[in-house]
Parts: structure tokens; C-alpha cells; sequence
């Protein structure tokens, strides 16, 4: 997909199957928006984007099938979250604005769009894609804005949605909150994907095998890990940092030679830190 002599999107191709969180990521620049629209064909370009095997407007009903929350809200300043949110139930022929608006946090909210916060417009976003109970929800930086206590129950709703057997396509860019909730991930950089597949896939793939570890006599025990193989480099206060051994390995070496361990820490990757490796090795 080109704009203009720019290829934005090279060669996209992934799934976001139901029954799983699905997150779309990439860096600022990579694509990942205009995925999204071409896959609602809010843009135009080449190639194919199906939901269920059929192109947006193929969908025999698109609004109850599929919900999207932009990353832009796109609502009239002078509106009210209501008014706003009864034309998207109307049209999809969905009712019930006055729950979903308890339950995105804007019940009580009676003020124009124009003077909502970043995190009040996400609300709105938000539930403009549940209106319909679409079964499909892709939301382009849902968590944005959101504080504590919207990010908390957007990840139940996301997990719940998934459980229930619906698909959940998100971008997002904070990528180690969004870990847990995320099944499957697909990395986009420079229009093209990187990876998809299983999160913990992704994860273990660049797993630094480290373990930090304390123990009553770190000499002797630091020299016997050599000894088996190990990479040992000191660490702030009197721990140890073992590589090249996983942690049942380092338990038998220690009870080995009798030394009591007080601290055994395998350290995982974050997803931050996997997506940036993946990067860099592309660079």
C-alpha cells in the first residue's frame, strides 16, 4: 500500500482469531493505524483485508460485527457523549446507550465533547465499539488516556470479550502493560510484520537466561557455578547474577556443595524489551 511514492504498508499479512487477544504493535510511524483503517477500508490501497472471509462492506451487517474504536474519536465538539453514542447505537441498530455509558464511566457526564479530557474521549471511543456487542473488536490505543482505574477494567472487558470467544485486535504502545493481557502479537515495523504468533513465543525467544541469586557463601558458591559452566558477575548488594544455567541446574550445583541459597530469581524478558531487540536486529 503506497501514498504516493511511499510504501506504507509492505506485504501486511496476519490473523486475529477469536478467542484471543490479539496486540498490534509497532513504533510511532509503523503502520499500525493505517492497518486498522484499511482493514475497516477507511483507506485505500492495495491487497486484501477480510473479516470472516468477506471485505468490510461485504459484512451483511458491518456495525454488529465488527466494533472499532479509533484512535481519533471523530465526534462533533458540541455533541454530548449521549447524543454521540445513541447515532452510533442507532445505526447499528443497538440500544441501551444509558448502561454503556454507566459502565465506561460517563453516566453523570452532561457537558459538551469539546471539554472532555484525553482519558474521557478514550471512554467514549471505547464504548462506541461495544454499542453493538459486536463479536470482533479492534481498538487502535484503547489505554490511552485511561487512568488506573479505566485501564484496570478495560482489561477485564478485553479478557472477558476473548474468553467468551469474541477477537480482540488492539494496538497499543505500552507494551508491558498490556503483557498480560495479550495472547498472540503481531510486531509491525517499517510497514511490514516482524512477527506473529503466541506472546510467550515471542518472549521466549529472546529470554536472557539470568538468574539472580543470593547465598550464605557466595565465593564458594560462585566459584562452583563456574566450575558447571556458568557465567557469574557480581551484583549490588551480595548477589550474584548466573547465566548459562537455569535455576534447577544452580539448586543441584549449590546443594552439591553444601551451600545454602537464599535467593533464586529467574528475570523475564518484558515485552518492551523483546519488541526493541526484534528492532534492532532489523535495523
Amino acid at each position: 500500500m503506497r501514498f504516493g511514492d511511499r510504501v506504507v504498508l509492505d506485504g501486511v499479512s496476519f490473523a486475529a482469531p477469536r478467542g484471543a487477544v490479539t496486540g498490534f504493535v509497532g513504533v510511532n510511524g509503523a503502520g499500525k493505524t493505517t492497518t486498522l483503517r484499511r482493514l475497516l477500508e477507511l483507506e485505500h490501497g492495495g491487497g486484501i483485508a477480510l473479516i470472516d472471509g468477506l471485505g468490510y462492506r461485504q459484512l451483511d451487517d458491518p456495525l454488529r460485527t465488527l466494533g472499532f474504536c479509533p484512535d481519533a474519536l471523530g465526534a462533533r465538539a458540541g455533541s454530548t457523549a449521549r447524543a454521540h453514542l445513541r447515532a452510533i447505537a442507532t445505526q447499528a441498530r443497538a440500544g441501551d446507550v444509558d448502561r454503556l455509558l454507566a459502565e465506561v464511566g460517563l453516566a453523570n457526564t452532561a457537558t459538551r465533547i469539546r471539554s472532555y479530557s484525553l482519558g474521557m474521549r478514550r471512554r467514549l471511543a471505547i464504548a462506541g465499539a461495544l454499542v453493538a456487542s459486536a463479536p470482533i473488536l479492534v481498538l487502535d490505543e484503547p489505554f490511552d488516556g485511561l487512568d488506573p482505574e479505566g485501564r484496570r477494567w478495560l482489561h477485564g472487558r478485553l479478557r472477558a470479550h476473548a474468553d467468551a470467544g469474541g477477537a480482540v485486535l488492539l494496538s497499543a504502545h505500552a507494551l508491558d502493560e498490556i503483557e498480560p493481557l495479550l495472547d498472540r502479537l503481531v510486531c509491525l515495523h517499517t510497514g511490514r510484520v516482524r512477527f506473529e504468533g503466541e506472546t510467550e513465543a515471542f518472549l521466549r525467544g529472546h529470554a536472557a537466561p539470568v538468574t539472580i541469586v543470593r547465598s550464605g557463601d557466595q565465593p564458594r558458591l560462585s566459584a562452583a557455578l563456574r566450575r558447571a559452566g556458568a557465567s557469574v558477575a557480581g551484583r549490588a548488594a551480595g548477589a550474584v547474577a548466573v547465566r548459562s544455567l537455569a535455576p534447577e541446574q544452580i539448586a543441584r550445583v549449590a546443594a552439591d556443595c553444601g551451600v545454602l541459597v537464599t535467593e533464586l530469581s529467574p528475570r523475564r524478558v518484558t515485552l518492551s524489551q523483546a519488541f526493541a531487540a526484534t528492532i534492532a536486529e532489523r535495523e
